[in-house]
């Protein structure tokens, strides 16, 4: 097999037309069309060798390939098919180069990447999010939590139209729940804020509770609303604010190291506390939050009602649509699930 391409002497820059031989035990020559006595030896001039003395480079799509003898002449070649072919004889095609020839590898390939994305992003990411959450110290979660709410009262928050005597009950509501007896060991404090016309109750990092003054009114029945405290302090007992903070950190940081744009890591980890507004927990968070609720209204009342009274009275009011809905899975799945704790 012939090839036409160029010869490069060791330490020079002049091109000469040649030929490279390719035989079919692994012999290889290169036949040099003119020779100019100032630049090759008569050594030089005898261009063989075999497949196992010479170094090839690799195929990168149309980039002509080149051929660099132990003596320093290079050979580029203008045909890469014809040495495809030979590699192929020779059985000296690298792993790569194959796998870019074979579509049936190439699909499986992309298949494989993206189940392996689907897999990451879906349990990968999840699972160390939840151990960086569980190791994540209170100093931190008091920080996050102080610059959360600093951000909300500036942008989005305003002063409680509760009376004091009403927000005092309500206080009096959350310091009744005995949280030994419900294993859980933070110490829950609860703040008032009004958000426009939203009924919403949320959780900061360091547990502290947000009503809104919408829901207090929608909820006058003081056992719906202890739901509604047990329901948030639920998210809180299995960190699912922090793990989806982490989360969210994670996959930011991971779009913003794919694109290159290093610059926007810092923001992204800057801003992280900054979405509670816009977050929505998964569906198992949900229903671990209102199984943890279920279970303490159990213990006390016997019955898992109210927090039933209280899915359902939100879910039918028409000028809400708060956070503490919109996630999966809808309301009827979440009465269910619950209603099998308390199957009366």
């Amino acid at each position: 097999m012939i090839i036409q391409g160029k010869a490069v002497a060791p330490a020079s820059a002049i091109t000469i037309a040649a030929e490279l031989i390719l035989n079919p035990d692994g012999g290889i020559e290169c036949v040099l069309s003119s020779v100019d006595d100032n630049i090759v030896t008569t050594a030089d001039s005898e261009l063989k060798t075999d497949i196992g003395n010479i170094t090839m480079s690799r195929a990168l799509g149309t980039i002509p390939r080149s051929f660099t003898f132990v003596n320093g002449w290079t050979f580029t070649a203008d045909d890469n098919a014809k040495i495809d072919i030979w590699l192929d004889q020779q059985n000296k095609q690298s792993w790569l180069h194959k796998l870019e020839k074979n579509s049936i590898a190439i699909t499986a390939s992309i298949l494989l990447s993206c189940l392996s994305a689907w897999y990451v992003i879906n349990s990968g990411i999840p699972a160390i999010s939840g151990m960086i959450a569980l190791s994540i110290p209170p100093v931190v979660e008091k920080h996050l939590a102080d610059y959360s709410l600093e951000y909300l009262d500036e942008h989005y928050f305003t002063v409680s139209k509760l009376s004091a005597k009403r927000q005092s009950e309500l206080t009096n509501l959350l310091n009744n729940i005995n949280s030994a007896a419900i294993g859980y060991s933070g110490e829950p404090k609860l703040l008032f804020r009004s958000l426009a016309d939203t009924a919403n109750a949320f959780t900061l990092t360091d547990g502290t509770i947000i009503l809104t003054d919408k829901l207090v009114a929608l909820v006058q029945d003081d056992r719906a609303l202890r739901a509604v405290l047990l329901h948030e302090i639920g998210h809180q007992y299995h960190h699912h604010l922090l793990k989806q903070l982490v989360e969210v950190s994670i996959l930011s940081v991971l779009v913003n190291y794919i694109v290159g744009d290093a610059s926007g890591i810092g923001d992204t980890l800057a801003s992280a506390s900054t979405l509670l507004l816009s977050l929505e927990y998964s569906q198992q968070a949900e229903l671990e939050a209102d199984r943890f609720a279920a279970e303490v209204l159990m213990s006390e009342y016997g019955s898992v009602q109210p927090l039933e009274q209280v899915l359902m009275q939100l879910e039918s009011e028409p000028l809400t649509s708060p956070t503490w809905l919109r996630s999966h899975p809808d309301i009827s799945e979440r009465v269910n699930a619950i209603n099998l704790i308390d199957p009366l």
